[in-house]
């Protein structure tokens, strides 16, 4: 049997997850990596025998050697990235953010569109994640939903390179666009956001708190909040009210005991716990997340295999980040902003952040 060969770009957390996975699908072999410290690449590809390290991202996307490229580098590398593996008749799977601004991923979409005999995802996890699919399940035992809430807090006290200013873009970028993306899939498109997006710490130079009102075009409404200052685990809790009960929520990156789905239903409060069994393929870097790159990247392989349209698009990808900018638009503009949003001026984003003042 031929086996997928996978160059993995970024050898980071996320390439590792990456490899690990790859590695384990009985479909895949790893044959490639590429970092921008190359020392980060060779260590990596020191654990997977046969594999090669290449000096340039460009020359591993050029390789015969690979048939699908994962992409784990920095968002404002993914366009060009994106842009030179498609147009080498690779498949292609992209970690969130999917890219640093609306307008390149407008150019990603086109590029997929025109090249479709290949597979193209983007890499919203927690889509798969025990807990999600389990809110999936019940959601029709609830009715109409009219309300959803979602909290993301980590504390991050340290200044990195996540938080400048060529990143497009700080904790709204990085964490809520998956919560932008779940509110996607249970409530539908986006009619208006309202926006807030400060920076608390000093130094740093992008948004490390955000609070987000939203409205859905079906009706319902409800608010996101993610921040690197909460001092609790790094969990996300959410919360699905509708006509005929509620459903309540939580997982994190790092504790798998943190996954949790309350249900509520008929005329009482009184909950209904559903626990979350723990799988045998639980991630190492990421154990909170359980299974869910497992399945993901295992749904990746198969859409390839069997030519089936993946669970997450680059629509999806784009979606994301157009609420994103909507939101830091709305921040900049110190208003609502209905969508679709058409455009956004990267150049204005320091625009968009008020400084908090202790």
């Amino acid at each position: 049997m031929k086996k997928i060969r996978i160059g993995i770009l970024g050898c980071g957390k996320m390439g590792k997850v990456y490899a690990r996975w790859f590695t384990e699908n009985p479909y895949c072999a790893v044959v490639g990596f590429y970092n921008r410290t190359r020392s980060s690449a060779e260590e990596l590809a020191a654990e997977y025998p046969g594999s090669r390290v290449y000096s340039r991202w460009k020359d591993l996307i050029l390789s015969s050697e690979a048939d699908a490229i994962g992409i784990c580098t920095p968002s404002h590398e993914h366009l060009d990235q994106f842009r030179t593996s498609v147009q080498q008749g690779k498949h292609v799977l992209c970690e969130k953010p999917m890219a640093n601004e609306i307008s390149h991923c407008q150019k990603m979409v086109e590029l997929a569109n025109s090249f479709p005999t290949k597979t193209y995802m983007v890499g919203f996890q927690m889509r798969f994640h025990p807990v999600i699919e389990q809110v999936n399940e019940l959601l029709p035992t609830i009715g109409k939903i009219f309300h959803i809430d979602f909290s993301f807090g980590m504390y991050r006290p340290e200044i990195t390179w996540r938080h400048k200013l060529d990143q497009a873009g700080g904790v709204a970028k990085e964490l809520t666009s998956h919560l932008f993306d779940l509110g996607y899939c249970w409530a539908g498109e986006y009619r208006s956001i309202q926006g807030l997006n400060r920076i608390i710490r000093k130094g740093r130079e992008v948004e490390d708190y955000s609070l987000n009102i939203v409205e859905y075009t079906g009706g319902a409404s409800g608010y996101i909040v993610s921040n690197y200052h909460d001092r609790r685990s790094r969990r996300i809790l959410g919360n699905i009210m509708a006509l005929d009960g509620q459903i309540s929520f939580s997982f994190s990156s790092y504790s798998p005991s943190d996954s949790m789905v309350t249900l509520y239903t008929g005329g009482t409060q009184s909950p209904v716990q559903f626990p979350i069994d723990l799988p045998s393929a639980i991630d190492s870097i990421y154990p909170g997340h359980l299974d869910s790159f497992k399945k993901e990247i295992d749904h990746f392989v198969d859409c390839i295999l069997n030519g089936r349209v993946p669970e997450v698009t680059v629509e999806d990808g784009a979606r994301a980040i157009q609420l994103v900018d909507a939101s830091y638009e709305s921040s900049r503009l110190s208003k609502k902003v209905v969508l679709p949003l058409a455009s956004f001026d990267s150049s204005t984003l320091t625009e968009c952040y008020s400084i908090f003042q202790e």
